[in-house]
């Protein structure tokens, strides 16, 4: 079986040179070096990176060999010969950018955009009061709903991107509920699922959390560590939603099966069913990672969100028993490893937000640029276009944007 590409986390004794280490996770590589990334060029280089006594690595398969021929982590050994492999990742990253591929400008689909990214919270909102107070759902505003946000999504998937990024702490039900759709949505695309299908599952993203309502205000916004009971109520949101949902009409199946499924681990960790492996399918394994990704990077009043690519580092740690692997890596190529709203370092010491990802070349997306990194002020905001051809500034890293205290919502 071929394993999924980009930036890989591979065990430290399967290191070989011409394996070319990754700014990802780099944490380990003593503070005076002065290289933090490059090319493995002598079995004396991999003793020293051992000697550190880090377990694992990232290595860069686009600048560097693959692990190929080797025992993975999750047990999937690289037999495809490197030119079969170059082959089959273009083919790959060509389907992935032509399901990408915006028809209408970011300037121009953003202001519709933002129009339909407000109505849709507002109209969630009306939903779960509904749900709240006894009434049902009604399946056909949903259902139109999930038609416009995935039409946005034809026309230029970066707009809907950009939005979900802007967050406000009180209202994380609401946003969470629209951005999983918006994400799952996008995902289904990048999949080449019909269009059919892609609105049925941005309509399942928007309703996996509709039993969250009805557990207990004094547990579902608590400010810190639920108790043992809490957290056993907090997890029957599962099953509150299967209720809510099972009574709705007109409504795809996906949907319900989307809000059962979207808590279970592969390795039976998960929650209500503790099921494993094959008992979940792949739309819930989809919605699974889905939904880890917009809850770990939104800030709520007990912790601090971390930044898409922060994220998807931990998505790719959690592939080793909870999510499914090669759905990660396919997510990782469909949002790219600089996500829309990445605050990444240049190497001329500029800082930028990306307000459009690049699947064909991850790291040559296109920036705002608006922060001084070096002198720590902020600079009149411009785009850069690194897809161009034009320019040679490069992405050195990314930037902690809650330390340079930040709003990158103010730049996208």
């Amino acid at each position: 079986m071929e394993k999924l590409d980009l930036i890989k986390k591979i065990a430290i004794n399967q290191l070989a040179v011409g394996m070319y280490i990754a700014e990802a996770n780099n944490d380990w590589i003593p503070a005076g070096a002065t290289v933090r990334k490059g090319v493995i060029k002598s079995a004396d280089t991999i003793e020293k990176i051992k000697k550190l006594g880090e377990d694992f690595v990232y290595i860069d398969t686009e600048k560097g060999i693959d692990s190929a021929g080797q025992e993975g982590l999750g047990g999937h050994t690289v037999s495809m010969p490197p030119h079969q492999n170059r082959q089959a990742k273009k083919a790959r990253q060509s389907g992935v950018a032509a399901s990408m591929r915006p028809t209408t400008s970011l300037k121009e689909e953003r202001e519709r955009a933002g129009k339909l990214h407000s109505h849709a919270k507002e109209l969630i909102g009306g939903v779960l009061d509904n749900v709240k107070n006894g009434k049902g759902v009604d399946a056909r505003v949903i259902s139109n709903m999930a038609d416009e946000l995935t039409d946005s999504l034809d026309r230029n998937v970066n707009a809907l991107s950009c939005l979900s990024r802007i967050r406000e702490k009180d209202s994380y039900l609401l946003e969470h509920s629209v951005n999983v759709g918006i994400l799952l949505g996008l995902f289904a695309r990048s999949m080449k699922y019909d269009r059919t299908r892609i609105a049925e599952l941005v309509t399942a993203g928007i309703l996996h959390d509709i039993g969250k309502i009805l557990v207990p205000d004094e547990v579902l916004n608590k400010p810190g560590r639920l108790e043992d009971d809490e957290w056993e109520e907090m997890k029957r949101h599962v099953v509150y939603g299967e209720q809510v949902l099972s009574q709705t009409e007109g409504l795809p199946d996906v949907a319900r099966t989307v809000c059962v499924l979207h808590h279970e681990r592969l390795d039976g960790s998960g929650y209500p069913r503790n099921l494993k492996g094959q008992d979940i399918c792949r739309y819930g394994r989809m919605a699974a990672i889905v939904d880890v990704y917009d809850a770990i990077t939104a800030d709520r009043v007990y912790h601090k969100g971390v930044s898409p690519n922060e994220a998807l580092k931990k998505l790719i740690d959690w592939s080793v028993f909870h999510l499914d692997k090669d759905l990660v890596y396919s997510f990782i190529r469909c949002v790219s490893i600089y996500p829309v709203g990445t605050v990444v370092e240049l190497d001329t010491g500029c800082a930028g937000v990306v307000i459009e990802a690049n699947p064909i070349h991850p790291k040559r997306p296109i920036l705002r640029v608006f922060y001084n990194v070096r002198h720590n002020h902020y600079l009149n905001p411009y785009v850069l276009d690194m897809s161009s051809g034009r320019t040679t500034e490069e992405i050195v890293g990314t930037v902690d944007t809650g330390e340079l205290n930040i709003k990158v919502g103010d730049f996208l």
